[in-house]
């Protein structure tokens, strides 16, 4: 085996081998230097042995041995090297690689290769930036390994940098409750960071084979008194014995989707699973099926607040390379789209994996060990632009990341706080807690906690609700409230408008309006409780979202996007008949308000009969100003009179 083979396997390694000492240096190095003493030499091949046997105290002491006797004998100080580092113990690898470059750096140029990089993963940067640049001066290395070792140096230089410009945080380890022995992974974190679901990843006796089992279960636990409480299982019966992890839950609790790994029927070795709450059960999972899906591995899904998108970890082709990020979007018919790889400003040639995307969904963090940070899996935050186009990722900072593995985040509902899963303690994955800095804060959102009810009975209804952007007329959120409690969440983005419909078979249909434009900073979440009236004679509702030219009855296009629900509204109670009432306020005379208001109500008539309403469902009338609903003696009053009302027959 020659030296430029050698790199050839070399470049494919991030740590040292022993392969190079065991077969390598005996071909090169001795046969030039028959002055060394027979002792040592006797001693280094017996060091060989005992390393091949996986004897590496008595290798390192027949070693010591030898470079006692002989300083100057570079071999001895090279396999010393590999053996503290296969050890891991990087302090003593280094001092020995360093030995050995002092007495001839010619003798085995990559030795400076493997050093830089064990300076590089004991967080020594700037040293390892030097290692890296000294090692580039070697004529006597080939284009592939240099192409590695400039990579590295670009590395050291990122972690360098981002030892000496850190993030100013606290960062708090949950309590013993939480974190354990094992490994624990943070899965969500509530509004005011006062509930947690994390997953505990335990490891099982195994006496069929020396391999390990490992059973991945999710926990939740809230917080009293600035503590975390005992975490309790979630009630999964389906779980039992089967490898399940890596989940997300919905915002509003009524979903989680998850990793399933070898289940029967599944599609990949690990693929994708959604499971929903009804009734306080959670329900029989569903495989999000091949549109999702594929024969290779997807894991680590997150969905997102306003249940849009689905983001996930995938080894399939198609990508930059190991696991990339892909995403997929919930169609109309309820299944999931095709995914898409995020691209290049997210995904490397490396692994990127854990994607966490805020309410606002133009905040998006995920680890990598692909782009340059502090060592290992770092994590990276990625903001879409006004265009839809994700910005290039970068590094959260120091002292969130660290040397060791940072693997995901996840932030609170409020987007306040967030938690991390590190092994920054070297035993095992832990969560730490901290609040939002300026480098990862996301836009501000407002949560609409929202509930329907019966108005007769206060028993919950099931029904859509439509929240539509004023402006353009584009349907931002479709959801159910759930039938069991009434329950649904919206996302609203602040400095907006939108329309409100809540559709339901039996009832009159809502149409509302809510401006957010002046959203105050503490008013993250709204709450309200719609009361549904039950369809009967004489029941009216008004349309709120219909807008006229001025003085005239000629529709804006805008107010299409509200008789389009209307149309749905009416397919759905198919049996139901309505008068359109026109109304207006006092401006103008008599005759000329009722001409008005008749015509506008003829035109929502026309609107919805050209529409393939039956005309013998639909009247209309006009009433002037003559029913007033608020004080015509201001403009916000003028404005709820001119309003259309449809009426039950």
């Amino acid at each position: 085996m020659n030296l430029k083979r050698l790199e050839n396997i070399i470049i494919h390694l991030i740590v040292p081998t022993a392969l190079w000492l065991l077969f390598v240096i005996p071909l090169h190095s001795f046969a030039q230097k028959s002055e060394v003493n027979k002792k040592v030499l006797k001693w280094y091949h017996q060091a060989q042995d005992a390393y091949k046997k996986k004897e590496g105290e008595k290798a390192l002491v027949l070693l010591s041995r030898a470079t006692k006797k002989d300083t100057s004998f570079i071999e001895g100080w090279l396999l010393k090297a590999e053996i503290y580092s296969s050890e891991g113990n990087n302090q003593k690898a280094i001092a020995a690689y360093r030995h050995a470059l002092d007495i001839n750096p010619d003798f085995f140029p990559p030795a400076g290769y493997f050093m830089g990089n064990l300076l590089l993963s004991s967080g020594k940067y700037s040293q390892a930036a030097d290692a890296f640049r000294e090692f580039l001066t070697n004529n006597n290395i080939s284009p592939a390994l240099k192409a590695k070792a400039t990579k590295q140096l670009v590395w050291a230089k990122a972690g360098k940098k981002l030892m000496e410009n850190p993030v100013f945080v606290t960062i708090k380890k949950a309590n013993s409750l939480i974190n354990t022995t094992e490994d624990e992974y943070v899965n969500y974190l509530s509004s005011n960071n006062q509930k947690l679901v994390f997953t505990r990843k335990v490891k099982l006796p195994n006496t069929e084979t020396s391999r390990d089992i490992y059973r991945e279960q999710f926990y939740e636990s809230v917080k009293q008194d600035s503590n975390w409480q005992q975490p309790v299982t979630l009630n999964l019966p389906w779980a039992q014995n089967k490898n399940v992890g890596a989940m997300s839950l919905t915002a509003d609790g009524k979903d989680i989707y998850f990793t399933g790994c070898r289940w029967p029927g599944s599609i990949g070795r690990c693929d994708l699973y959604n499971s929903h709450l009804k009734n306080g059960t959670w329900q029989i999972p569903v495989n999000l099926g091949k549109s999702v899906n594929s024969p290779a591995w997807e894991s680590q899904p997150f969905v997102s607040a306003d249940g849009k998108y689905l983001l996930f970890a995938s080894t399939r082709p198609g990508g930059y390379g190991g696991s990339d990020i892909w995403m997929s979007v919930k169609l109309k018919n309820n299944q999931w789209s095709s995914p898409v790889n995020l691209g290049d400003s997210i995904n490397t040639s490396g692994n990127e994996m854990a994607p966490s995307l805020y309410a606002d969904n133009k905040t998006l963090v995920f680890s990598s060990d692909g782009h340059p940070g502090l060592g290992k899996q770092d994590l990276f935050i990625a903001r879409k632009n006004s265009a839809g186009i994700w910005q290039k990722a970068e590094n959260i900072g120091y002292p969130v990341n660290t040397k060791y593995n940072e693997i995901n985040l996840i932030y609170s509902l409020n987007g306040k706080y967030a938690a991390i899963s590190s092994d920054r303690e070297q035993h095992n994955f832990d969560i730490y807690e901290i609040p939002v800095y300026p480098k990862i804060k996301p836009e501000r959102i407002l949560f609409f906690h929202g509930k329907v009810i019966d108005k007769k009975t206060g028993k919950p209804v099931s029904a859509q609700v439509i929240l539509t952007d004023v402006t353009t007329g584009l349907k931002l959120s479709i959801r159910h409230s759930a039938p069991d409690d009434g329950t649904f969440l919206m996302i609203m983005e602040p400095r907006q408008t939108y329309a409100f419909n809540i559709l339901s078979k039996g009832y009159l249909m809502l149409s509302d309006k809510y401006s957010v434009e002046n959203l105050i900073s503490d008013s993250l979440h709204i709450t309200k409780t719609f009361r549904l009236t039950p369809i009967k004679q004489g029941g009216r509702f008004t349309l709120k979202n219909l807008y006229f030219e001025t003085d005239s009855p000629e529709l804006k296009g805008k107010s299409f996007f509200e008789l389009n629900k209307l149309i749905t509204y009416l397919n759905l109670n198919p049996s139901l008949k309505l008068e359109i009432r026109g109304h207006t306020d006092n401006r103008g005379s008599t005759k000329h308000n009722l001409s008005l208001s008749r015509q506008r109500a003829k035109a929502v008539y026309d609107y919805l009969t050209a529409h393939n309403i039956k005309a013998e469902r639909l009247s209309y009338s006009g009433y002037g100003a003559s029913q007033p609903v608020a004080d015509n003696s201001t403009s916000e009053g003028k404005a709820k009179n001119r309003r259309v009302e449809l009426i039950v027959k």
